[in-house]
């Protein structure tokens, strides 16, 4: 059974101060990066504008660590003070030392980062999977934990459905989530990469790529348009209840409703929410 993480970034910092009036002092040789982080890369620019704020200012909130061993400590929260700090030569910070669980660990990490928009949509579809598969939340759960619809969870992880060429483009920034949304409706899998370097190549837009895959694609647009407007608010209604992707397809007598689910545990939540027994 899933489990429903305590706290969040806030509310550690909060006991944490409660239980150490004064921060310890660490240096930074001690401390090591944790092991779950989210985010694969710092951008440069802003760490540089982190340098510059500490030299004039210091470090003015300590960084939240965990002990390991042999006298060394596990970052919970302030990779890129730690990294600025050690950029710059300093050699100790301050640090409040909390002993909290992997899974507490990850979720501040992971919430820290979403506040500060450091976390490309892979990298954050990536952090998401983490929390189901390592650490036993369901898509609900975890929406409720980070503040997110369950829809927009369910959407990015769909993201590492595609193939790697379209996440390498996605995380270095050459195209957007958008995109990346439009390009896994394409199929079959060559041609969402032609598609993909016609879009870096000449720079289309979301809509414009959008348009590109109507033409590629013209009798799945033709379907969509002629669609029952009555019928497309049923299709919307489901797709809002069940948190996936749901199609309806009308025939003379009766039609066809297609639910798509993307793992087991997304299959399970599915048929909780239809109310059938898994």
């Amino acid at each position: 059974m899933a489990k429903r993480l305590g706290k969040g970034l806030p509310q550690i910092i909060e006991t944490s101060i409660q239980a150490s009036p004064s921060f310890v002092l660490l240096q930074t040789d001690q401390i090591r990066p944790f092991r779950h982080q989210p985010r694969q890369k710092i951008d440069e620019k802003t760490l540089d504008e982190l340098k510059a704020s500490i030299k004039r200012r210091g470090i003015i909130q300590p960084i939240i660590v965990r002990p390991i061993a042999h006298g060394t400590y596990e970052l919970v929260a302030g990779e890129r003070r730690w990294k600025a700090a050690q950029a710059l030569g300093i050699q100790e910070v301050p640090a409040i030392i909390r002993a909290i669980s992997d899974e507490e660990c990850l979720e501040v990490s992971l919430i820290e980062n979403l506040q500060r928009d450091n976390l490309t949509p892979v990298e954050e579809a990536r952090a998401f999977t983490k929390l189901i598969e390592e650490f036993g939340y369901t898509q609900e759960q975890l929406a409720q934990t980070i503040g997110r619809d369950r829809s927009t969870i369910a959407n990015s992880l769909r993201l590492l459905k595609l193939p790697e060429e379209i996440q390498r483009a996605l995380s270095e920034g050459k195209i957007s989530a958008g995109h990346a949304k439009a390009l896994a409706g394409v199929e079959p899998r060559h041609k969402q990469l032609e598609l993909l370097e016609h879009t870096i190549a000449q720079g289309l837009s979301v809509r414009e790529l959008e348009g590109l895959i109507g033409r590629w694609q013209p009798k799945v647009r033709q379907k969509r348009r002629r669609l029952d407007p009555q019928l497309a608010a049923i299709e919307d209604q489901l797709r809002q209840h069940l948190g996936t992707k749901v199609t309806l397809t009308s025939r003379k007598r009766g039609g066809r409703v297609v639910i798509e689910y993307f793992s087991s545990e997304d299959l399970t939540r599915i048929l909780h929410a239809l109310g059938v027994p898994a």
